[in-house]
């Protein structure tokens, strides 16, 4: 199954949880990081199209560098999601077949832009974690130190909470306490296991 969610949403907490409740679960960003490591493909293709500047001295990606490149960069943002995007999802379907050949019968994959890169055509049931604009906000002022006005920037460049909502398959909300939050996930895995 899929589980994605807006900037600050809770889907980390909510990955926590699912692995508590015995869910295999794989983390597309540990996955991004994976492919891009010095000397992979997907290292030599971002090295190739956005120059030595985006490498630190130890030849390993600088991600804040590329994140400002790509940020206010339509295009570039496209160019590197079509470096990264594939060779993630060809290793999370190496990932999932090696699990499912172990027996795990939850098998849960953690993506910040599921819907963005139309997993969701492959990956069902799809889970959306999703909190209030206020809740995300105070989230990314705590978590990362932006300012309001940059909190809403990096909402503004996600798909809506609105449009995520439509397609998910289960939304948990996430306004509320932790103990509130696990109840909504295990009603929802009930939920699952129970189609």
């Amino acid at each position: 199954m899929g589980l994605t969610g807006g900037i600050a949403s809770g889907k980390s907490t909510v990955a926590t949880i699912l692995r508590r409740l015995g869910a295999a679960v794989i983390n597309a960003d540990e996955l991004s990081r994976e492919v891009v490591q010095p000397g992979q493909a997907a290292w030599k293709e971002i090295v190739d199209a956005f120059g030595p500047a985006v490498l630190h001295a130890d030849k390993t990606l600088d991600r804040k560098t590329i994140r400002k490149m790509v940020f206010d960069d339509p295009a570039a943002r496209k160019k590197l999601e079509s470096i990264i995007h594939p060779k993630v999802r060809a290793l999370a379907e190496d990932r999932i077949r090696e699990l499912q050949a172990a027996g795990h019968p939850i098998i849960v994959y953690e993506v910040p832009l599921l819907f963005e890169g139309q997993l969701q055509l492959w990956l069902r049931p799809v889970i959306l974690v999703a909190c209030d604009v206020a809740t995300q906000k105070r989230r990314l002022r705590e978590r990362d130190g932006l300012t309001d006005e940059e909190a809403q920037q990096h909402i503004n460049a996600q798909m809506s909470l609105e449009e995520k909502r439509r397609l998910a398959d289960y939304v948990v909300e996430n306004n509320g306490s932790l103990d509130q939050l696990e109840q909504r996930v295990k009603a929802v895995l009930e939920a699952i296991k129970a189609t």
